[in-house]
């Protein structure tokens, strides 16, 4: 009855887990020159911040559902919960796969992100309060308002302040 694991033995979720890791830390080296500095368009990238951003707004959505409508927490408290999980996503998303920002600060990054994510934050939270107790308008309709214009926001700081590519 008693199965005894072995710590060293590798199993399929630590081999998930290195991947992952290897993956982030192949984004480690920064651009030391201009010539090195990848060029892209402003169009494709907007398109890929929208593509790839639906999915932090999944996130951000599916748990706020699930909280707030599921299972009755306060809006605020759900918001917060969702937009926590959600700015994780983003960070990620938006560093590798939208911006393809290489620097060896991720974690000073994280942190620049987050506090950009917290002057949306408080503009959707905002949004929310006047749209459901000011308003009286539903939940869904005011979380997609708030969405709207934290993206917006959250565009233009990520790109202007978070994920620059320094010359």
């Amino acid at each position: 009855m008693n199965k005894k694991t072995d710590l060293n033995e590798e199993g399929p979720i630590t081999k998930i887990i290195d991947d992952v890791a290897e993956g982030i830390n192949d984004a480690a080296p920064t651009y030391q020159t201009e010539e090195e500095l990848p060029k892209y368009s402003n169009g494709k990238e907007a398109v890929r911040y929208l593509l790839w951003g639906l999915l932090s707004v999944i996130v951000n959505f599916s748990l706020f559902f699930l909280l707030y409508h599921t299972i009755h927490l306060n809006y605020q408290l759900a918001n917060i919960i969702a937009w926590f999980f959600a700015v994780q996503t983003a960070f990620w998303v938006d560093r590798i796969i939208v911006f393809h920002h290489k620097s060896a600060t991720a974690i000073r990054e994280m942190l620049a992100f987050y506090g950009t994510r917290v002057l949306t934050y408080l503009i959707e939270s905002a949004t929310l309060w006047v749209g459901i107790s000011i308003i009286g308008m539903g939940g869904t309709g005011a979380k997609v308002v708030g969405q709207l214009l934290a993206i917006i926001g959250n565009y233009i700081l990520s790109k202007f302040f978070i994920f620059k590519n320094k010359r």
